[in-house]
């Protein structure tokens, strides 16, 4: 979901963060579909596939981060992740 102040996607935008939603989460593996997590607001390219936990969770990204601890992972490694699943 885009907020109001938010530009349009362009088409390659909006293939790239479909193809990132249909990988299972790069964190745990849960099965998709998963959250883009932008790793910076309005940049579109750069979106991690991540499930609810390791996303919003208490332990997620947006919580304490313990899962991402425990997989000692950051978001460059997990973008990293995301594009070797979706791109091989």
């Amino acid at each position: 979901m885009r907020s109001k102040n938010s530009k349009a996607h362009t088409r390659g935008e909006s293939a790239h963060m479909a193809a990132v939603k249909s990988a299972a989460c790069v964190v745990c593996n849960a099965p998709p579909p998963s959250a883009a997590h932008h790793i910076q607001q309005g940049d579109h390219f750069t979106t991690v596939a991540l499930c609810w936990h390791c996303h919003q969770g208490p332990n997620g990204w947006h919580g304490d981060k313990t899962l991402w601890r425990i997989r000692k992972m950051d978001e460059l490694d997990a973008l990293n992740e995301t594009l070797r699943r979706i791109y091989g």
